[in-house]
């Protein structure tokens, strides 16, 4: 079985790619409901916005950091601290995570998830343009799990040879520095990348290995598109975007939900 196969099981099979796909599409139908040209709103503050929800929103369906619960009868007990916030229908949408099964799990300060030996973080991109990535220009983070290993030779990130000699170790390093951190937790790194076209309203999201290709070519050993059913509502490839109230939002609220949660400290920083 390939890696990718390995993962898209094991993710689906706990309800995780379901809960990123609700989180992808939450963050996104509510930076577009806030998103206002008039007021300088621009392509960086929807990209900027939509990535500070996303974070927000794999925290609540994951019960981490400032929704964290000390066991999973304490979720029971805060459900409106979850559901405030949210745009009509969400949280009945929102998928229902065991507390736990999913931690925090930061690389040098990026915030991430992980499940089991699966961890993974987000990145945007502009639409579109997801095979064409250029990693090595990203945050070194974004660099070393670009450069992480593979489990077979096969499928080992070959590093460009026109590059000079200080590129090379650069890159040489990252992979090395990234290995140690994976034999240090015992988990692999993929990335949860994101995007929007704001003037239609679609979007893209996509879940995958990444690959380092300082020398152009492809950006991912393999990514799965999770606008596909069964973790898209709207069919394959870009996904619509909730419009705001006056375009057909259910202005009708979700019932209140009034017991509390009891919110641990900290952020699995």
């Amino acid at each position: 079985m390939s890696e990718q196969q390995d993962a898209l099981e094991d993710l689906e099979e706990a309800g995780v790619l379901a809960a990123m796909s609700w989180a992808a599409e939450s963050a996104y139908a509510r930076t577009m409901r806030d998103y206002d040209p008039d007021a300088g709103h621009d392509q960086g503050w929807v990209g900027y916005t939509a990535h500070g929800f996303l974070r927000d929103r794999q925290d609540r369906v994951f019960s981490c950091g400032k929704y964290a619960v000390s066991s999973p009868a304490d979720a029971l007990s805060g459900l409106d601290t979850v559901a405030a916030g949210l745009l009509p229908g969400e949280f009945k949408r929102m998928p229902r995570i065991l507390p736990g099964a999913v931690r925090r799990a930061n690389l040098n300060g990026s915030p991430g998830w992980r499940f089991r030996d699966w961890r993974w973080l987000q990145a945007a991109f502009p639409f579109g343009e997801s095979n064409a990535i250029p990693w090595s220009q990203k945050s070194p983070t974004k660099r070393r799990v670009a450069a992480q290993h593979l489990p077979g030779p096969a499928d080992q990130p070959m590093l460009p040879v026109d590059e000079d000699e200080a590129h090379l170790f650069e890159d040489v390093m990252a992979a090395t520095l990234l290995a140690l951190d994976e034999s240090a937790d015992g988990l692999t790194t993929l990335v949860l990348a994101h995007a929007v076209q704001k003037e239609l309203g679609v979007r893209e999201l996509f879940v995958g290995r990444s690959r380092l290709n300082k020398g152009g070519g492809a950006a991912w050993h393999w990514k799965h598109d999770l606008l596909k059913p069964p973790f898209g509502d709207y069919g394959r490839g870009a996904q619509p975007v909730a419009p705001k109230p006056s375009g057909g939002f259910d202005a009708v609220p979700d019932a209140a939900v009034r017991l509390r949660r009891h919110v641990l400290e900290g952020d699995g920083k």
